[in-house]
Formats: C-alpha cells, structure tokens, sequence
C-alpha cells in the first residue's frame, strides 16, 4: 500500500474536491441570486449548465486518455479546473459566472472520466477495491464538508470564496500528479481519435440532458422540449451507426456484450436515479412532514454522506476479498430495504429513529457503488479502460438526471400542487405522496438488483 501511496493520495484529493465543489457551489444558490439580482431558477445555472457540460464530454476525455495516456490529459484537466475555478472567483457578472463554470466542468470532466481508469491501470487487482471504496469515501467527506461549511464560508468571506477554496487543493494535486503519476497508455499504434463522433454524441446528450433539465419548466409536450427530445434521438442514433461502422470509434459499443460491464453499467443508472432523487426529495420530506427547519433539515441531510464515508471504504476493502457481484447483491438488497423504512415516519417520527432511517440508506449507497465499479473496471479490457471508465461515469450522471424527473413526477402524480407550498393539501395526502415516491425508488433497487442478478459470478477482486 505504501508504494502506492502518492497515487492513492492524489485521486482522493482529486475526489474530495469534486466532491466539495459540487455540493458547496449548490448551497451557495441563494446567495449567487441575491448578489447578482436574479431569480433563483436562473441561479440554478450555474449548477445544471455545469453538470450538463461535464456530462457530454465524458466519453470523449475517456477516449483521449486511452490514445494519449492519462497522465498528459489527467494534468491538462486538474490546469483547466483551477483556471475555471480562479475565473469563476473574479467573475463581474452571472453570464461570466456561468461561462467561466463550462471552463471548469470541462477539467472536472477529464477528472470524472479517467480516475476510475488510473486506479485500473496503476493499482493491483487485489487492491482496487479498497481504492475504489477509499476514493468514494473522500468524495462523500467532500459533500459533508460543503454542505456544512459553506453557510460559515459565505458569511465570513463572500459567496465567491467557496471557488478560491478549491484552488489550494487543485494546486497540491497538480504537484503530486507531475511528480508521481506514472504514464498510463495502454494503447499502441497509430489510434485516431473520432472527432465527428464526439460532436455527435456531445450534441445528443446535450439536447437531452437540457429536455430532462427544462421539461418541467417548458412542459414536456411543447414544441421545444419534444424538439431537443427529436434531436437527441436523431443524433445518438448516428452516433451509434458511425461507432459501428469506423475503424477507431469513439466507443466501441461490442465492449457492451460483456455483461459485467453492461448490466452493472445498468444497475449503476438505477442506483443514481435513486441517489439523485432522494437528494431532491428527501429535503421536502424532512420539513412538510417532520417539521423540521431549515437549519435542522440541513444537518439531518449530512446524515446519509457521513454513513457513505465509512460504508464506501468497507465495500471496496470487501469487494477485494469477494466476488463482487456478492458485495453489489447486498448492497442493492440493501438500497431497496432501506427506502422501504421512509414509508414509516410521519410527523411523530422520534428524531433518533429518523437518523437511523438516513443512516440505513447513506449505508446501503455506500455499500454498493465502490464495489461495482470494481466490477465494471476489473471486466474493462487493458487498452479500454478509459473509455469504458468515462461511460461508466457517463451513464452515473444520466441516471442523477433522471432521478430528480421521476421522482418528482411520482410526487406530483399523487400530491395535485397548487402552490409551492401545499398550504391547500391535506397532510395525509402529502405523507401518502412520499410514501408512494419511495415505493417508486424501492422498485428501481430492486430492477438494480435484477441487473446485479443477471452478471457473471465469477468476477471477483483479486483474481
């Protein structure tokens, strides 16, 4: 383990600041719209337009660092996120702000796409899991830390110190990287990187992860949103064919007949439509029907990330000893068990029984994500790596969008909104409309569970 310290070191950092990124730039929402005079809808932007753009450059950052080796992109990456973050610290204006987080998400990119890659490449396979595990462990403490850090940090130095934050830690990670960072390029010969396949599928998910973002807002039946919907499929769907037809595709989609790597890929979209979703509704939940304030609410949330810390590093260290495929079946048994336990508080719930519900859920989360990407990187081959990596991640932050859809959907189905805060409602309904949401996050882990079912036994860890 020692000789592989600085590695490990330095993609936990790596973790921890993305994680710490996203989570303290998303509380810092209200203070971003006071500052600059605009709505808080608008405000979101800053968080969505960067989600969004980190999303559609996945596959093909994943893609350079098969071709050009991992070191020489990862460190372009961490250069353009401290450039973005620094930017995003001076910016004069929202649409500054805005453009200056597309320069960031596009480093966070190349950091989302190729960690899981680097750890595949340079970490023994009786090792990796614990890596994994580690790695998610410190992207978990980066989210606890933003959430309850950031109302001191905006109080004592501004809303834009939660960038200038981030660029210490950038900076102590670009050294490690260049100093100790063995060069990773497992491919050989002369790889040609598909440029019109990158717009392609760039194109695509843009038009339907802005759809899934804004379907609410425009309605999912107008013109605009059944447009990019349209054009999304249009574009993917050429995108598909050309990767079928070209020498050095982007993708190699015959990857997708292993399914250790397809069904966990699978399973994963379900997991996060779960994760993403209870983020967005669980919030709601605590305060219509607990009662609880603001404050309060935000403390309770932290419950689940601090759980994810400790589970996140027990899962890898097991997926090391055991088949993976053992540890993910548990845990996704785990999930589904644990959203069926939100269906028994109501507003006398004992404030210590409501901690251990979140508890048992940030557990579950934990237990099964470090264990399947084990899963999915010990199946990638050597020379795919990355790309397989970058579409794991990919397909991660698909399902996060989806979660946020869907769950509210349910909620809606159930609870007819007249007005934000449901002040015509009664409670009995409220309770039974998230009653009926977790249910709904119950039957994803179990078609997670499926998923886990139907891979092959015989991946394990150390084999």
């Amino acid at each position: 383990m020692k000789k592989y310290f600085a590695l490990i070191l330095n993609l936990s950092l790596i973790h921890f600041l993305l994680g710490l990124d996203i989570n303290i730039v998303s509380v810092t929402l209200p203070s971003i719209a006071s500052h600059f005079g605009i709505a808080g809808n608008v405000a979101s932007r800053v968080v969505w337009v960067y989600l969004l753009v980190l999303t559609c450059f996945l596959l093909a950052f994943g893609r350079l660092g098969d071709i050009k080796g991992y070191k020489k992109i990862y460190f372009s990456g961490i250069v353009v996120f401290i450039f973005g973050t620094t930017l995003c610290y001076f910016a004069p204006d929202f649409n500054l702000l805005v453009f200056f987080r597309i320069i960031q998400a596009l480093g966070s990119a190349v950091l989302f796409a190729l960690t899981p890659a680097i750890i595949a490449a340079g970490i023994p396979e009786g090792m990796r899991g614990k890596v994994y595990g580690i790695n998610y462990s410190f992207t978990a403490l980066g989210g606890i830390i933003g959430r309850a850090a950031s109302g001191f940090i905006i109080e004592s130095f501004g809303w834009n110190s939660v960038f200038i934050l981030s660029v210490p830690i950038g900076l102590i990670t670009l050294f490690i990287t260049y100093k100790h960072l063995d060069e990773y390029r497992p491919e050989k010969g002369n790889q040609k990187f598909d440029a019109p396949g990158t717009v392609l599928v760039f194109s695509g998910l843009f038009c339907f992860l802005f759809a899934v973002n804004n379907g609410g807002e425009f309605g999912w039946l107008s013109f605009r949103i059944l447009a990019l919907l349209s054009s999304a499929f249009a574009l993917l769907t050429a995108f598909i064919i050309r990767q079928l037809k070209i020498e050095n595709p982007l993708f190699n989609l015959r990857i997708l007949r292993n399914r250790d790597i397809s069904l966990s890929v699978l399973s994963f979209i379900f997991v996060y439509i779960i994760t993403n979703g209870m983020i967005y509704i669980t919030p709601f939940f605590l305060q219509w029907v607990g009662g609880y304030p603001k404050k309060e609410t935000g403390l309770l949330m932290a419950v689940p990330s601090l759980l994810q810390f400790f589970s996140g590093y027990l899962s890898g260290h097991l997926s090391d000893k055991f088949h993976s495929k053992i540890i993910c079946t548990v845990g996704s048994v785990l999930i589904a068990l644990s959203l069926l336990t939100y269906t028994l508080i109501n507003s006398a719930t004992n404030i210590y029984f409501l901690i251990l519900i979140l508890s048992f859920y940030g557990f579950a989360i934990g237990f099964f994500i470090p264990s399947n990407t084990n899963k999915i990187m010990t199946s990638a081959p050597a020379e795919q790596k990355g790309i397989v990596s970058s579409f794991m991640t990919t397909s991660v932050r698909l399902g996060s969008a989806f979660g946020v859809v869907f769950f509210g959907a349910v909620f809606a189905y159930f609870v007819p909104q007249t007005n934000p805060v449901l002040a015509d409602v009664p409670d009995g309904i409220i309770l039974d409309g998230f009653r009926y949401t977790f249910l709904f996050g119950s039957v994803a882990a179990a078609l997670g569970f499926v998923t886990v079912l139907l891979t092959d036994k015989k991946n394990r860890g150390n084999v």
